[in-house]
């Protein structure tokens, strides 16, 4: 059914068979993954209510993962999300493993980029991007989203987006950029 799962290539029957396995919340887990992805790709934000009950799952942080992303970016919702999105960001003691986080990183870049008004979101992104006790890899994606959030293209390979490290001459430019952009003091 997710192989199906495009907009408009999905019959409304498995739509509405993938939303009320959501709505029930069944045991399997792998189905429900597949379930709320399905929904994600081929409903819509007329379902916000049934997958934002997922939005908080401590037993289950894939699960807020999942919503996260479909709420967000699939449906284009992070400005209603802000304070959830702030919250994942800041890092919540369920997400041991930080995987809403680590989505909650790349959202927060590309809502800032949709619209370009410095929030706490900024200041997190900087804070995590410039936090030497943060792991390389989550500071590297703090630096990537604050690269999508100058502009900075994905798909060019030479791109800061793409390639930045933490440390190195293009992060310092990315930071650089972002005081600039969001009037930032120095941390």
């Amino acid at each position: 059914m997710l192989d199906q799962a495009k907009p408009g290539k999905l019959k409304k029957e498995d739509l509405n068979i993938a939303i009320e396995e959501i709505s029930a919340g069944f045991d399997n887990r792998r189905d429900l993954y597949t379930a709320l992805h399905v929904a994600g790709i081929a409903g819509s934000a007329d379902q916000t209510e049934t997958v934002q009950r997922y939005l908080w799952t401590p037993a289950d942080p894939i699960l807020s993962r999942i919503a996260l992303l479909i709420l967000c970016e699939y449906w284009g919702m992070s400005s209603k999300f802000l304070p959830e999105l702030q919250s994942f960001l800041d890092g919540v003691d369920w997400d041991v493993d930080g995987d809403v986080r680590e989505i909650s990183i790349s959202i927060a870049g590309r809502h800032l980029r949709e619209t370009e008004k410095p929030t706490s979101l900024t200041q997190s992104l900087t804070s995590i991007a410039t936090d030497e006790a943060e792991l390389d890899f989550v500071r590297e994606g703090a630096l990537r989203a604050l690269a999508v959030a100058l502009g900075d293209s994905l798909l060019d390979v030479s791109s800061p987006a793409v390639r930045v490290r933490a440390g190195s001459a293009q992060a310092a430019d990315v930071l650089t950029r972002t005081r600039r952009k969001y009037s930032l003091q120095h941390q």
